[in-house]
């Protein structure tokens, strides 16, 4: 991972819709045929015992509103309520 995204990674996610913090940055989706950075990918939210209750949340690049020096701002409306569906990996705003 460059400084860059090293950096992204580092600043809390929140959403404009409803001021929900939704987490940091675990992972990143990259175009290999441009280079170009796509989508960030969030954990979903945790349950009982820390395990997992929702697939994690991977939010386009055109979804990010504004990068600020301490946190990222998304639009991506209110996101559903898990229901510990685990049939896909990845939910996709």
């Amino acid at each position: 991972m460059d400084e860059g995204m090293s950096s992204l990674s580092e600043k809390q996610v929140i959403n404009l819709c409803d001021g929900k913090i939704l987490g940091y940055i675990i992972d990143f989706k990259i175009d290999i045929c441009s280079g170009r950075l796509t989508s960030i990918v969030l954990p979903g939210e945790s349950g009982f015992f820390g395990f997992k209750k929702c697939t994690d949340i991977v939010i386009p690049w055109e979804k990010i509103c504004k990068i600020g020096r301490d946190a990222i701002i998304v639009d991506i409306g209110i996101l559903p309520c898990c229901d510990g569906d685990k049939k896909s990996s990845k939910k996709k705003i």
